[in-house]
């Protein structure tokens, strides 16, 4: 089944408000900026990492680098394709785009490329990979050409051409509706079962939206289907996701658990990994707040009744 298409892909995620390209938050790999905050985390957290550890990140992996025609013939095809010819002719724009705005820069795969092109430190990358004078251009003309850019990478990470970081991920602007492309290239019999589990426990819509997003932004970061995701990359999801959150001061369940409670809900960890992610608290002991908003209950009234009373 294809999903429906959607040309407007600077959307942002439930829960983030993403600042203007002149005030963004910071620069850099907001991971590198947490290191301070580490020194509080639980004393059994590297225990529980050794444990658990995550997969490698993008730099350690080793890839066939296809040329620009094999490449394009892969990622504009099936399952990567759109039924709808009219957003297929768009995302293939907005590939072909961002594949010639990378062929230009050094590295020898695409992955090196998107690492030398400094898109990560950048307040929107869609900037360079549209060309100069995108920011400053007026009109739907030039929104229409950072959408296609968006749409492409969207294409080239779901084939996993490229794996940016999950701290970039969390904030960039675009591309957004991760879990959507996920489930229509890479993973739609696992998704299906997450927004069943979703149902059961009445998540509210924008709870739900952010966990299945997390659990798409691990996918995108490592590589692989949800049963591959491990609890090491839940712990780095979950501390990239605070890190991320205070440094931009993010609003209330940006830094939500309840991806964890649904990934588990599948039974894909191993029978000795964490009921719940209070084991890998970057902050120690959960507060009321915390333990509430894992659930992603959408009433702010039934949420704030349950947080005084457990008070």
């Amino acid at each position: 089944m294809t999903a429906a298409p959607v040309l407007a892909s600077q959307d942002t995620e439930a829960g983030l408000s993403v600042p203007g390209q002149s005030e963004h938050p910071f620069r850099g790999n907001p991971i590198a900026r947490g290191a301070a905050s580490r020194a509080s985390w639980q004393p059994g957290l590297e225990r529980l990492q050794a444990q658990f550890p995550a997969r490698p990140g993008a730099g350690a992996r080793e890839v066939t680098q296809p040329s620009r025609a094999q490449l394009l013939a892969r990622v504009l095809a099936p399952p990567f394709a759109f039924a709808d010819a009219r957003y297929q002719a768009h995302a293939a724009r907005g590939v072909r785009r961002v594949v010639d705005w990378l062929q230009a820069l050094p590295g020898a795969s695409w992955q090196e490329r998107w690492t030398a092109s400094g898109a990560e430190q950048h307040p929107d990358w869609r900037q360079l990979a549209a060309g100069p004078g995108w920011l400053a251009r007026q009109g739907e003309a030039g929104r229409y050409k950072g959408d296609e850019c968006a749409a492409g990478l969207t294409v080239l990470i779901c084939a996993d051409v490229i794996r940016p970081a999950m701290s970039w991920l969390l904030l960039a602007p675009a591309p957004k509706n991760l879990a959507a492309a996920m489930t229509r290239t890479r993973d739609q019999v696992a998704f299906t079962k997450l927004a069943a589990a979703c149902d059961e426990l009445a998540t509210g819509g924008r709870g739900r939206h952010v966990a299945l997003a997390r659990i798409a932004m691990i996918m995108a970061a490592k590589g692989g289907l949800v049963a591959d995701i491990t609890v090491g990359d839940c712990i780095e999801m979950m501390q990239a996701a605070g890190e991320v959150s205070r440094a931009a001061q993010l609003g209330r369940g940006f830094a939500s658990p309840l991806f964890y409670q649904l990934l588990r809900s599948l039974q894909i960890f191993p029978p000795a990994a964490p009921a719940t992610t209070r084991a890998f608290a970057v902050a120690g002991q959960m507060s009321v707040d915390q333990l509430i908003d894992r659930y992603g209950i959408e009433c702010r009234p039934v949420r704030d009744l349950l947080v005084d009373y457990l008070h």
